[in-house]
């Protein structure tokens, strides 16, 4: 339960819908599909460890344990992006 308490208020988190949502779309920006994608998911990871580290300030094994459910949870944001955006393209 503590788990899924963690990606719940990790994807809530305004500042991580932020940082993945510039991510996203400066990724849509790269002139080169697969250059776009790599730096997509390398955001993803830098964001999702700097999140426990730099600043909740933790450390150890719940920094740790934060930072790999974060790439989940920014996993899910840029899914969630993805989708909303391929919407928008379709009815509008």
């Amino acid at each position: 339960m503590l788990l899924i308490a963690i990606v719940i208020a990790q994807i809530l988190d305004p500042l991580r819908i932020l940082l993945v949502g510039i991510a996203y779309f400066l990724s849509r920006v790269a002139k080169r599909p697969n250059v776009g994608w790599l730096g997509l998911m390398v955001a993803i990871v830098v964001s999702a460890a700097g999140f426990p580290f730099l600043v909740f300030g933790q450390s150890g094994d719940i920094a740790w344990t934060t930072a790999a459910i974060g790439v989940i949870s920014n996993a899910l944001i840029a899914g969630a992006l993805a989708a909303l955006l391929r919407i928008q393209r379709l009815f509008f």
